[in-house]
């Protein structure tokens, strides 16, 4: 049997796991960033490694179960056996490693609602108000340009990126309390 492909199963569907990873991918990834620390080759080697693991043993998950905590599993062994593969000093010890687990979830998961809905309150903002926000963290235009740009004072420009700050602080906790509720 090939390593790359899953055992064989009829209700194994390629398009239903590529759906699922695709949707919980952020997730996971937020989930192993945690684990490793923020080490970003780390990081993208292990969610590359769980991922695999994911697509060999996709026969294995429960359609009707969560996804995203299987896959979370399957990340936290794969973070597991890396960390062990390396034989790097180990700043955390397997049990450390594991309580992290267990509190990462949920803050990788608050992590993707949030930026899902910092997405969504970026989209109803006003054109020139999403327009600012786009050169300043998009285009990565300091202030200066910006307001050179536009012929408005540096401090106009200030005051208007907060007030949009404020307003898409205040969706994102309005959208991620009513998602939550």
């Amino acid at each position: 049997m090939d390593s790359q492909s899953p055992p064989p199963n009829n209700e194994v569907s390629q398009e239903e796991f590529v759906r699922l990873l695709s949707m919980h991918s952020s997730k996971i990834m937020s989930f192993i960033r945690i684990l490793t620390m923020n080490r970003q080759d780390d990081a993208e080697e292990i969610f590359q490694l769980t991922c695999m693991v994911l697509w060999q043993k996709f026969s294995q998950y429960e359609p009707s179960g969560n996804f995203s905590a299987w896959a979370s599993r399957m990340a936290y062994f794969e973070t597991l056996k890396y960390r062990e593969s390396k034989r790097r000093i180990k700043l955390l010890s397997d049990e450390a490693i594991e309580s992290l687990a267990e509190a990462a979830m949920p803050i990788s998961a608050e992590l993707t609602d949030r930026r899902t809905a910092l997405s969504e309150c970026i989209r109803k903002l006003s054109n020139p108000d999403r327009d600012l926000i786009r050169q300043r963290y998009f285009e990565g235009l300091s202030v200066a340009e910006i307001s050179e740009k536009a012929g408005r004072s540096t401090h106009a420009i200030y005051r208007e990126l907060s007030k949009i700050h404020g307003m898409l602080s205040r969706c994102v906790d309005r959208s991620v309390e009513e998602a939550w509720t």
